[in-house]
């Protein structure tokens, strides 16, 4: 009689892994889709372009966009940016922008884990010059 082959541990372990990965793949895709601001907001934003976007060509579409640049985040394709009037998330889109997302409070982040926590109370005295 033929052996019945049996699937390894180790195959078992990289399909539960692999299935693990694609739902939470696709979980984080509907998630940052349901986050991303709709056209007409403005104000303090995270804008982020396409991956691959160098430096320069990602902030030249936010300046063209109207966006007044405020910091490079550690990904050279996204960037916090400030926009005023209403259209100026429809703007970067406009300019290449695959989405702008309100930017969290960076005042004083604490990490924990998978939380931020910010206390802007503290805010002020985390930034206070002293002579």
């Amino acid at each position: 009689m033929d052996a019945i082959v049996q699937p390894s541990g180790h195959r078992i372990a990289l399909l539960l892994g692999g299935a693990v990965l694609a739902v939470w793949t696709g979980f984080m895709a509907l998630a940052l889709n349901h986050a991303a601001l709709p056209p007409e907001s403005d104000g303090m934003v995270l804008a982020v372009f396409p991956p691959g976007t160098s430096e320069e060509a990602s902030f030249a579409a936010l300046v063209r966009a109207g966006a007044e640049p405020v910091r490079q985040t550690w990904l050279s394709f996204a960037w916090v940016a400030r926009g005023e009037g209403e259209g100026f998330v429809g703007r970067l889109h406009r300019e290449g922008a695959l989405a702008a997302y309100g930017s969290i409070p960076v005042a004083a982040p604490v990490l924990g884990g998978c939380a931020v926590v910010t206390d802007e109370r503290r805010a002020a005295a985390n930034y206070r010059l002293t002579p």
